[in-house]
């Protein structure tokens, strides 16, 4: 899979996380398209809208240590 030429990294561990190797090895043009198109963003947000709609959620993991 790492022979294929013109696949981007980015593009051969994705197809490698969602099982795809025999599908990239055998369509790797298709891959490559589904996968660009995949990563674009879907547009741009309403205006107005801030950058950080809602912030993530931090990991304690204090909450999770038992109290004796």
């Amino acid at each position: 899979m790492s022979g294929a030429p013109g696949i981007s990294e980015t593009v051969q561990l994705l197809a490698e996380q969602h099982g795809l190797e025999r599908a990239l090895k055998l369509f790797p043009d298709g891959v490559r398209a589904a996968a660009e198109r995949g990563l674009r963003p879907l547009g741009d947000p309403p205006k107005g809208t801030s950058p950080i709609v809602s912030p993530a959620p931090i990991f304690n993991p204090t909450r999770f240590e038992k109290v004796e």
